[in-house]
């Protein structure tokens, strides 16, 4: 008797250690194409919320991350695509299996967005083979993950609610017309029309530089979702960082209509609202979007 006692305490000490270990918020990131095993261009942006949260944690998704490439084991781009949408949900569901109670962060970049925008909206990816069109990430996942950063991700169409940017056209692996992401609240996807991946430019530096472009504004948007989560789940963490971006103007558009947080206010050509519900203001991210912040 005493000794299944002993047992019993100790299963029990080390289960309650085992929650302990948990942290409030665990950011998974994604690399882009060709990038070395870790999170590649992302690195910043990843970096940047765990300074946010102390005591958070990241890790990197494991997959090819290839496009044909003999740099990365020749693996196909639709072939690294669809093995990468395995790993998200994979890794993702054996998390929150772990630490159900742990709020998720999504960040991709490029190869890695797409793969995290098909992990996270379902719907399929024809464009890489993938023909199922269900969330691969659980539906206890899906509760906990707060936010989702998607920069220059090739699913890209005009007219999402969450695209941040100046494309108006396609990446190369478009989502179909009229498809809409059920966490749209959830995500921001930068893309600027030079972009030659995310949308029909040709500049491949507008590609790369969206970690330093909208850094401070995805950093700004994870931290209002991660601790509304939070604070409605009871944790006591609290985002701590604070973001780079500048600029107070009003865009140079000239609709009416107040705009909500995180929306498009201004920018060269804008057209829509310029003013933001209290208590945003409209901060300039580039020339072409400003945004309510």
């Amino acid at each position: 008797m005493a000794i299944r006692l002993a047992s019993l305490i100790l299963f029990l000490g080390t289960a309650t250690f085992g929650v302990a270990q948990c942290p409030n918020v665990h950011v998974f990131g994604a690399r882009e194409t060709t990038a070395s095993p870790g999170f590649g261009t992302a690195a910043s942006v990843v970096s940047s919320i765990e300074s946010a949260f102390p005591g958070s944690t990241a890790e990197a998704i494991n997959y090819p991350a290839c496009g044909g490439q003999a740099s990365c084991g020749d693996v196909s781009y639709a072939q690294s695509v669809i093995d990468g949408v395995a790993a998200v949900a994979n890794q993702v569901n054996a998390f929150n299996s772990e630490c159900p109670n742990t709020v998720l962060v999504l960040v991709g970049y490029s190869q890695g967005g797409q793969i995290m925008d098909d992990a996270y909206c379902g719907g399929g990816d024809l464009n890489e083979g993938l023909t199922s069109t269900a969330i691969p990430i659980s539906a206890a996942a899906q509760k906990k993950i707060a936010a989702a950063i998607f920069m220059g991700d090739p699913r890209h169409i005009a007219g999402l609610s969450y695209n941040v940017g100046s494309c108006e056209a396609s990446g190369f692996a478009p989502r179909p017309a009229g498809f809409q992401c059920p966490f749209a609240a959830n995500i921001q996807s930068y893309c600027d029309a030079t972009d030659p991946y995310c949308c029909n430019g040709d500049d491949l530096n507008t590609h790369l530089g969206y970690a330093v472009e909208y850094g401070a504004a995805a950093l700004t948007f994870v931290k209002n979702k991660v601790n509304a989560m939070l604070g409605s789940s009871g944790s006591t963490g609290t985002g701590t960082g604070t973001g780079t971006g500048t600029g107070t103007g009003t865009g140079t558009g000239t609709g009416a209509g107040t705009v909500a947080e995180f929306g498009q206010c201004g920018g060269t050509g804008w057209t829509g609202g310029t003013v933001c519900v209290s208590p945003f203001t409209c901060q300039e991210l580039n020339s072409f979007f400003w945004q309510c912040l």
